[in-house]
């Protein structure tokens, strides 16, 4: 497979696009999203070792995939692409808009293989198993935050729940509406239960939005090698690619004369070993390490998400629940 050469579109190190990709949506759809981008990878892998040319694959993923349900943002993003390609557009440009990430990451291996010449699938074997594991992390990370979010929605309807306790019991919390101190502990607890509930959202969105599969600028210069590419060049059109393609997930930084894939080569060099082989084992430790630090941070989020609980969501059920029956029992008893 031959390509023209593309041009330069960023100068090397030009600057680090962010590596943390803003989820957007709830997170149940993310993770579906997820879910589904890792079945077409896989399913694309196959289809391109079945020997389906890469022209054909998106049109062959198109009939298999259907109309779709409506909300299945996998296959929309396939129909889009699929309708792109035959509108005559290059498949890398088609992926780039996509609309996820990992689309980004693919159409950046995509024009790479296709101008070097370098083997696809291999590739998207371990792109589809990096995804595998960033999908299994998601769940992991649902599962750990499951007690505390089922503890947040507890306490939010708790106060309901005591006032109506108290009235069953002959009180009337109602009437303590008309007590300043009452009033005041209602507004402070409905304050400090929407912080506490926001503050929880924040703590966990902050952490899904940390997803990330690391380590694939050095991944993408292995490829552009693989396919008989010299080393400066390679990283010339590695920038090139994910720049075009917008890739968030490939640090550009790292591809500059100080950053870790130049010395990783000059390393391989220096010791004769081969830069391919080098290149993608640390990649592979990079996405090791990567992952590694996902998963302390959704077990540090189990226990961190614990905190506006107890700071704000549990005093406002106090206030919210506790206060209200309190005075109304202090007024039936003549203390009011």
């Amino acid at each position: 497979m031959s390509a023209r050469r593309p041009r330069l579109a960023t100068p090397l190190g030009h600057r680090l696009r962010p590596a943390i990709p803003l989820a957007r949506g709830g997170a149940a759809r993310r993770q579906a999203q997820g879910e589904r981008t890792v079945q077409l990878v896989q399913r694309a892998t196959a289809l391109l070792r079945g020997g389906i040319s890469a022209n054909r694959l998106w049109r062959v993923l198109l009939l298999e995939a259907g109309p779709g349900p409506p909300g299945t943002d996998g296959d929309a993003s396939v129909q889009r692409i699929a309708q792109e390609i035959a509108r005559g557009e290059p498949g890398a440009d088609a992926l780039a808009a996509g609309g996820l990430p990992e689309w980004r990451v693919l159409a950046a291996v995509w024009r790479l293989a296709e101008w070097s010449g370098a083997p696809l699938v291999p590739t998207l074997e371990r792109f589809g198993r990096s995804l595998h594991e960033l999908e299994q992390l998601s769940a992991r990370r649902s599962v750990l935050l499951a007690a505390p979010r089922s503890t947040i929605r507890l306490v939010a309807v708790l106060p309901p729940a005591a006032l109506l306790l108290g009235t069953l019991f002959g009180f009337d919390p109602w009437q303590a509406l008309g007590d300043p101190l009452a009033v005041v502990a209602i507004i402070a607890g409905a304050i400090m239960l929407v912080i506490g509930v926001r503050w929880a959202g924040a703590l966990t969105r902050r952490v899904a939005a940390a997803d990330w599969v690391a380590g694939w600028e050095f991944e993408l210069v292995a490829i552009a090698i693989s396919g008989g590419i010299p080393p400066g060049a390679a990283l010339r059109s590695v920038v090139d690619c994910a720049d075009r393609a917008r890739a968030e997930w490939v640090k550009l930084a790292e591809l500059s004369r100080d950053g870790a894939v130049p010395r990783a080569i000059a390393a391989a060099e220096s010791l004769g070993a081969p830069i391919g082989p080098m290149l993608l084992g640390e990649a592979e430790a990079r996405r090791d390490r990567a992952r590694t630090e996902l998963e302390g941070a959704a077990e540090r989020l189990g226990i961190g998400v614990l905190i506006p609980i107890g700071v704000c969501v549990l005093p406002a059920f106090i206030l919210l629940g506790v206060v209200p029956v309190l005075v109304a029992m202090m007024r039936g008893a003549g203390l009011g």
